[in-house]
């Protein structure tokens, strides 16, 4: 049983979901500092959303699968299990199906009960997690698949939780959705630098493919310049909490993910790169997290 978990645990890459979780937690407080706060929407909106994400997982290792788009997979922390022949494409189907079918149910509950927002919010959600890399719009491999992981988990997640919990539309939750879907993005951003070989054999158009690796890691650069200026100036123009400033302190960790990204020729730097770009999505928005969290109870 033991080592059943752990095979869907690595199958479901379940290191990334906290990159879905945070944000959510984030959102919720947010909403607990206006004042508003439903423990049964917020418990149902996080689970929904987390298990879309792990759909969307599913869906992408499947089609990278059978497509033979394999890139580097085991330095991607999720040592995939499809991969090795520990689990079959029936079995990644079905969990697929699983999934979506736990979204769904968390989606018609919070539609019923808050009404037809939750429903577009909830339809562009579920187009990304089912187009990212499945035929035939195949987000990832027609050069959308980098914005479309900034639009999910940063300004989509953000504002949908908050919207979710406090029926209204906050600017202060664009302004914290726009650096974490900016850092989130990366983490896919130096994957596809990385992958370069790989994603031009298998004409995976993402930015790296369309624009080379020298420019998508100035575009990481830049990114990552932008999401802090969003961070300060936010703070300063007092849109959200001085508190947030705290995720400043991400910073050495981005910085060290674009210094090990400008060496993409050198494949044993993608791990480490990779732990950098995790690491400062998750820290910055842990420390967004404690932001509010001090805002609410200080």
């Amino acid at each position: 049983m033991k080592e059943t978990i752990i095979i869907w645990l690595k199958a479901a890459r379940a290191p990334f979901l906290i990159v879905s979780f945070l944000p959510c937690v984030v959102a919720g407080l947010l909403a607990a500092n206006d004042g508003v706060f439903n423990t049964l929407y917020f418990a149902l909106v996080t689970v929904g959303i987390v298990l879309a994400h792990s759909a969307a997982d599913f869906v992408d290792d499947y089609f990278d699968y059978i497509n033979g788009n394999l890139g580097n997979k085991d330095q991607q922390f999720h040592d995939s299990p499809l991969i090795h022949g520990q689990i079959t494409t029936r079995q990644v189907i079905i969990a697929t199906v699983l999934c979506s079918i736990g979204a769904i149910a968390c989606g018609l509950y919070l539609l019923i009960e808050i009404g037809l927002p939750v429903l577009y919010l909830s339809a562009v959600g579920a187009f990304i997690v089912l187009f990212y890399t499945s035929p035939p719009i195949k987000l990832n491999y027609r050069g959308f698949g980098e914005t479309a992981l900034f639009l999910a988990f940063g300004p989509l997640i953000i504002m949908g939780v908050y919207y979710v919990l406090t029926e209204s539309i906050s600017f202060e939750a664009a302004a914290i959705g726009i650096p974490l879907g900016l850092f989130t993005m990366n983490i896919g951003l130096v994957s596809n630098i990385f992958d370069y070989e790989d994603d031009v054999e298998n004409n995976k158009k993402c930015i790296p493919v369309l624009f080379g690796q020298k420019r998508a890691t100035m575009l990481l650069t830049v990114t990552v310049i932008v999401a802090f200026i969003c961070i300060a100036g936010s703070a300063f123009l007092e849109v959200t909490s001085r508190w947030t400033l705290l995720s400043m302190l991400s910073f050495p960790l981005a910085l060290r993910c674009i210094k090990l990204t400008w060496n993409f020729n050198d494949l044993t730097k993608y791990e480490p790169a990779m732990q950098m770009a995790i690491g400062t999505s998750s820290v910055s928005a842990i420390l967004f997290a404690i932001a509010y969290s001090i805002e609410i109870f200080v």
